[in-house]
């Protein structure tokens, strides 16, 4: 799969901040009605809600995202776009990921500091558990979807991020 990120901050991101919003962003916007049913099903449509970000030091955050999820070669194939945003972050991403039977692969770039990375997991029955990696980070993502609701969870190795937490709703047409 492959992400692009475009990233604009009113302060520094670390690495880790990066991986988990590239690694929340990884897998969860489409149109429902035109969805096969493929493994990422649950995910395609355009999302929207907010949770909050943890520093390493423990401070918290609020954040709001929306997100577009556009599923590619009859469901098993899934484009990502989302974008978040809190008082001191503004964070654009473009993913684009592939899952044979419930492996799913691809790759992601932050195209403001031109950062890339691979994303790698398992998905089955609305849930991806996987991780994200790039030159000097990794993270733990676990995302899950009944169709309706999503939630997401990133957890950096290292940085100022200690965890990221999104609950997004499918947007009405």
């Amino acid at each position: 799969m492959s992400l692009e990120l475009s990233l604009r901050l009113r302060r520094p991101l670390s690495a880790g901040l990066m991986l988990a919003v590239v690694g929340g962003a990884a897998g969860l916007w489409p149109d429902q009605s035109a969805v096969a049913a493929g493994p990422f099903q649950p995910f395609i449509g355009e999302w929207t809600g907010g949770g909050q970000i943890t520093g390493s030091n423990g401070s918290r955050e609020r954040i709001r995202c929306r997100a577009n999820y556009v599923e590619a070669r009859r469901g098993e194939a899934l484009a990502q776009t989302i974008v978040c945003a809190s008082p001191s972050y503004r964070i654009e991403i473009q993913s684009s990921v592939e899952a044979s039977g419930q492996s799913v692969q691809g790759s992601w770039q932050e195209t403001t500091r031109n950062v890339s990375g691979q994303v790698t997991g398992t998905i089955q029955g609305g849930r991806f558990v996987g991780a994200v990696s790039g030159a000097g980070f990794t993270a733990q993502l676990s995302l899950r979807s009944n169709g309706r609701r999503q939630s997401v969870n990133i957890q950096p190795s290292a940085g100022d991020i200690a965890d990221v937490q999104i609950e997004l709703e499918r947007r009405r047409g």
